[in-house]
């Protein structure tokens, strides 16, 4: 008994050795973490052929879906035959300026998996879809038109192969408009742009978001027709409200009463007696999230513009002549902005404006070259410049740009994984 307890209690001190041998041990220093950056890349597709008009700080590569690029010192423009992709190490916006057979703009935008296009004329107007990624693309079409869901042969499964554009003549889907185009890629994602039919006079529409609220950039001044399209692609019928932003303040339009749309469809509302060849901005406002476009007609060529995001920093590279105009959608106070314009090539003028609670104020452009152009102002300014002459219509918004909050997760490089 007396040798069992003895050998007991030898075990235990040799455990507790142990026990303070491994704690007296050093810990294998680990090492420290290396945060990295990680590269940036910003890709747009332009569907159009025409001069390509690029705002961003610095080079940028220009290239065609099945060749190599060329360098472009960003802002600035360069000829295009056909469709292009832009990448870039930085933000980046470009449309294409198109000048036969009429002045037309096509903005170019990054690849996306859905998205709904407006189209006021279905029967004159084609689907261009443009597959810049290196992997098979397939889309589906939901057609909503005045009298709700069109049911058409030909609308899923439209397969697109990589480096590949397919047009789609909405005129066999659709006959009758409007129309508003919903687009689901199964697999993959594509740019999509609606233009005009061979033969018509050049317009193109670039896919809309669906929201409650849409803030569309100015109607052309001196627009001979104007058209708001509003399309719901849901299952309840929607209430919507409008509101102008003109050059004397916010109004409401007398078309405004009783304005609603049915589920699944399209409608159409003419503003061309409300706002009286004003340039004036639009607020949509909807019970239910919609999707939603302005048409301005001018010389008998429409230009398409959808929804864009105030910002205190705006920037872009717009055809010259015409006009800027300047939009404050806030109900609170006046916004001052200084706006410097540059003709691409040539030297920059500023001046400082004042854009009071509501309305729209319009600076001349000067006639010639592209002209790129910056806003800063001390609040949040919606803003496009646009002319309308017979030569073409073009309304060419201007996009928010600054530093900003940086929203990407940080990047750690762990030296003991493997």
């Amino acid at each position: 008994m007396i040798r069992r307890l003895a050998l007991s209690v030898v075990a235990l001190a040799v455990l507790a050795g142990v026990a303070l041998g491994l704690a007296a041990l050093s810990p294998l220093r680990k090492p420290a973490p290396e945060a990295v950056d990680l590269p940036r890349t910003t890709r747009l597709t332009c569907a159009a052929a025409g001069q390509v008009l690029v705002d961003a700080a610095g080079e940028v590569s220009v290239a065609p879906l099945d060749g190599d690029g060329q360098s472009l010192q960003a802002p600035g423009q360069v000829a295009a035959e056909g469709p292009v992709r832009i990448v870039a190490t930085q933000e980046v916006t470009a449309s294409v300026l198109v000048d036969s057979p009429q002045r037309a703009l096509a903005p170019c935008a990054a690849p996306v998996t859905a998205g709904m296009v407006l189209v006021a004329d279905p029967a004159a107007t084609e689907l261009v879809l443009v597959n810049s990624d290196a992997g098979e693309a397939a889309v589906d079409l939901t057609l909503l038109g005045p009298d709700g869901e069109i049911s058409a042969v030909g609308a899923r499964g439209i397969a697109i192969a990589p480096g590949v554009t397919r047009r789609v003549a909405l005129s066999v889907l659709a006959p009758t408009g409007p129309v508003g185009v919903v687009f689901r890629a199964s697999q993959g994602r594509v740019a999509l742009l609606a233009t005009a039919v061979e033969g018509r006079p050049a317009r193109f529409a670039a896919p809309a978001t669906t929201a409650t609220e849409h803030l569309l950039p100015v109607a052309a001044a001196g627009a001979t027709a104007t058209e708001l399209l509003v399309s719901n692609p849901g299952q309840e019928r929607v209430d919507i409200a409008l509101e102008g932003l003109g050059p004397e303040g916010p109004y409401v339009p007398a078309v405004s009463d009783g304005l609603s749309v049915a589920p699944l469809s399209t409608v159409r509302i003419a503003l061309t007696g409300p706002l009286a060849g004003e340039a004036t901005a639009i607020r949509v406002t909807a019970s239910s999230p919609v999707g939603a476009a302005l048409q301005t007609t001018a010389g008998g060529q429409a230009a398409t513009v959808v929804a864009g995001e105030p910002a205190a920093e705006l920037r872009g590279v717009v055809p010259g002549a015409g006009a800027l105009h300047l939009s404050n959608p806030d109900h609170a106070e006046a916004v001052t902005a200084t706006v410097t314009l540059t003709a691409l090539g040539g030297s920059a003028t500023s001046a400082d404006v004042e854009v009071p609670v509501g309305s729209t104020v319009s600076v001349p452009l000067p006639a010639g070259d592209p002209v790129s152009m910056s806003v800063a102002a001390d609040g949040a300014l919606l803003a496009a410049a646009s002319s309308a002459t017979p030569a073409g219509t073009v309304v060419a918004p201007l996009t928010p740009r600054g530093e900003g909050e940086d929203a990407a997760v940080p990047a750690v490089l762990e030296p003991g994984l493997r």
